[in-house]
């Protein structure tokens, strides 16, 4: 079977039941666009009678708020009829009262006292049967007797002090009834108001000549009846569909009328346009069923000779395609697929490992990038509290600040000696090359002992022990790397003045160590690869993040002596928990105890600059969270006769700086609160004050970024007594400028 009797057979089997189906959609369309008409002509017909209703209420509203004068009931015309035209201003109604015999005692669109003609015979029926009902009416369209004009009336008996009856009425021309009607209503079509007697009342075309004139006869027979819906014949023979709405509180009727053409015209112009588009459809997709069947044929007939000098390329087995030109294609191009599935194969297994390749790489790249920043912010703070410590020494100070000076420099140099030691130990200790001497101790004591030593670590925390006496066989100094590290790292994810547990225990033939807190938590994507070398979870600032090797010495060690570890943790913000395995010692002896080898830096240069006088008698607001850096600093600054405010993060420096009002701020940017930069913001807005970066991070970007938030210098760590004073120099001289 030939390509084109295929796509004949297609084109049949796929646009007959779509024909059919479109037709009877079409007809389902013409009636819903149809019913879409009326529904419009119902809405208005309804937003009219809507309107003469509201405006007949505030009429009986107003007829009733007059009814209740004293000046009416004592008989006091005069004041009755200025109380009416007052309560009258502004609106189009008017009052009228009237004697039982319908003749009018004034009306306020006359001066008071002005000749009003009698009143006809059907007003005085009128009257006569609206005081016989003894309740409001609302009139139908009637002629004035003051105005001569067509107008509408709410009328409502009253009663006189001396037992009299009046009629009040509150009237409205039918011109301003007309003047409500909706604006926005289709060229075409007509919206009319007739009252209880079919007499038309509103009219939005040619109201002057057919106001106060009746519909034809089967007009009126459907307003009477209380139809809603009526296909007329209009005045000048052409076929109306009208639909009516009707108001309880008048009585009133409010028609509006169409065209039947129209309305056929309107929903037959959408079935038009579907219709339209289907036959398009159709015919277009015959169209292309012819065009795409001769390419078809053409394309086989040049595959079939160009398959011949294929060197590669791909097939699927061999089946009757039931087509003559496409079984023959697929004969000629088996015999290369075999070749095409070996050479794409190839093709992509090669590109995949380049593609990781270039992950691991672009990886590694980061991660490099990422030690660098972190250890260079390690080094930056005890290198600078170091630096201002020498400083203060080199001055000649004696007594408590150079004994607190002394021991900065101490705590900052063990510091830095711990993290060089890190640096050349993990190498070793991750490639397994580092030198174990395992003996039998007890893991409850080096818990004691560690904890001893990690007391400035863990200064803000509440640290709780619950050390079960357990012997284990491990090397006393990497255990007490580990349970340094364990204790660091729980004490770097709590929040000050939260918990942290450690436990000792024997379990299950092992010896075992849980450090627990009830910090950050660990989330559950970073779980499995917190074991991995420069891998560490979110924290408030950088300057707290570490370098990410902890954890990783700390599994490597465990394996390297007969144990295991293991993290668990909830999630965010449900704590952690990191269990350490050792096996049980089978000898009692102890290891014996050393003490942490300490070291010093000698490196600082003495103070003193041409701008050294510049810091005297200056009030200057250190922000720096180092304790010990920010007590160098301020120590520094003093001993030049400054004034020195200290503030451990930005919020406080916000407030001190507001109440102090210093002159000169040395702000550190990376702060547990808030960023420098934020804080340099909220002080210039206060004005006045000079503003000087002090931080780790010192490249161009850093710089730049510095300047660009308003500070007037970036001073990188460690900072020396001379680069602080030449700061304030230049600050101050920039500030004398700024007054010129």
């Amino acid at each position: 079977m030939r390509v084109r009797t295929h796509l004949a057979l297609l084109a049949a089997a796929v646009f007959l039941p779509l024909i059919l189906g479109s037709a009877i959609a079409i007809s389902l369309v013409l009636d819903a666009e149809r019913h879409a008409v009326q529904r419009s002509m119902q809405e208005l017909a309804r937003a009219t009678v809507l309107a003469m209703d509201q405006e007949l209420t505030a009429a009986v509203a107003s007829g009733r708020a007059l009814a209740t004068s004293v000046a009416l009931h004592r008989g006091d015309f005069p004041t009755f009829y200025d109380q009416a035209r007052a309560a009258n201003a502004g609106s189009p109604r008017h009052t009228a009262l009237l004697r039982p015999d319908a003749q009018q005692l004034f009306n306020t669109v006359l001066p008071y006292g002005a000749p009003i003609r009698a009143p006809s015979a059907v007003a005085r029926q009128r009257v006569r049967a609206v005081l016989a009902r003894d309740r409001a009416v609302i009139s139908d369209l009637v002629i004035g007797s003051a105005t001569g004009r067509h107008v509408v009336s709410v009328e409502l008996p009253v009663r006189l002090a001396d037992g009299s009856r009046m009629l009040l009425d509150q009237w409205v021309e039918a011109r301003h009834l007309n003047a409500l009607l909706p604006k926005e209503v289709q060229p075409s079509w007509m919206v009319t108001v007739f009252d209880r007697d079919a007499s038309i009342i509103a009219r939005n075309r040619e109201w002057a000549t057919h106001v106060a004139t009746q519909p034809q006869a089967d007009l009126r027979q459907a307003i009477v009846s209380g139809r809603d819906t009526v296909t007329t014949e209009g005045r000048d023979g052409e076929q109306l569909v009208r639909v009516l709405a009707h108001s309880a509180l008048s009585g009133w009727t409010a028609s509006v009328a169409v065209p039947a053409a129209e309305l056929e015209a309107t929903a037959g112009h959408a079935v038009s346009l579907i219709a339209a588009t289907l036959l398009c459809a159709v015919g277009l997709a015959c169209v292309g069923a012819f065009l795409f069947s001769r390419r078809l044929l053409a394309a086989t007939e040049y595959l079939s000779a160009a398959t011949e000098g294929m060197a590669e390329g791909w097939l699927p087995p061999s089946a009757d395609l039931r087509i003559t030109e496409l079984n023959k294609l697929q004969a000629v191009m088996q015999a290369v697929s075999t070749r095409l599935i070996r050479t794409e194969t190839s093709r992509r297994r090669h590109l995949a490992e380049v593609q990781a390749a270039r992950s691991s790489a672009e990886a590694q790249n980061r991660a490099k990038d990422e030690f660098l920043a972190m250890l260079g912010h390690e080094l930056r703070n005890p290198l600078g509290a170091i630096s201002s410590a020498i400083a203060l020494i080199q001055m000649g100070v004696k007594g408590e600040q150079a004994e607190r000076a002394h021991q900065i420099i101490g705590r900052q140099s063990r510091h830095l000696a711990h993290l060089v030691d890190d640096l050349l130990d993990a190498n070793r200790v991750l490639s397994g090359r580092v030198t174990l001497a395992p003996v039998a101790l007890d893991l409850a004591g080096a818990v004691r002992d560690a904890a001893m030593t990690l007391q400035g670590a863990t200064a803000e925390h509440r640290v709780e022990l619950a050390l079960a006496p357990v012997r284990v066989l491990a090397d006393p100094t990497r255990l007490a790397q580990i349970i340094g590290n364990l204790v660091e790292n729980a004490a770097k994810y709590t929040p000050a003045g939260g918990q942290i547990r450690v436990t000792t225990r024997s379990a299950g033939g092992m010896g075992e160590l849980d450090v627990l807190d009830d910090g950050k938590g660990i989330d559950a994507d970073l779980l499995p690869r917190i074991w991995d070398v420069f891998v560490q979870g979110k924290v408030v600032s950088r300057a707290q993040g570490g370098l990410g090797i902890g954890l990783a010495v700390v599994k490597s060690l465990v394996e390297q002596q007969g144990g295991s570890v293991e993290a668990h943790s909830a999630g965010a913000q449900c704590g952690s928990r990191f269990t350490v395995r050792l096996p049980l010692a089978q000898s009692e002896k102890r290891p014996p105890s050393s003490s942490p080898p300490e070291g010093a830096d000698e490196d600082g240069t003495a103070p003193g600059s041409d701008a050294g006088t510049a810091l005297r008698g200056l009030r200057v607001l250190v922000v720096e969270d180092n304790g010990d850096l920010r007590d160098m600093m301020c120590a520094l600054l003093q001993s030049r006769g400054s004034t020195v405010l200290a503030a451990p993060d930005g919020r406080s420096a916000i407030a001190l700086a507001a109440q102090q009002r210093p002159a000169l701020a040395f702000v550190d940017i990376d702060l547990p609160d808030m960023s420098g930069y934020e804080v340099a913001r909220a002080l210039q807005a206060q004005g006045g004050i000079r503003l000087v970066a002090v931080t780790g991070y010192g490249q161009a970007g850093d710089v730049q970024r510095a300047l660009e938030a308003g500070f007037a210098r970036h001073l990188k760590k460690p900072v020396r007594l001379e680069e602080l004073e030449q700061a304030a120099f230049e600050t101050d001289a920039a500030g004398r400028l700024d007054t010129l």
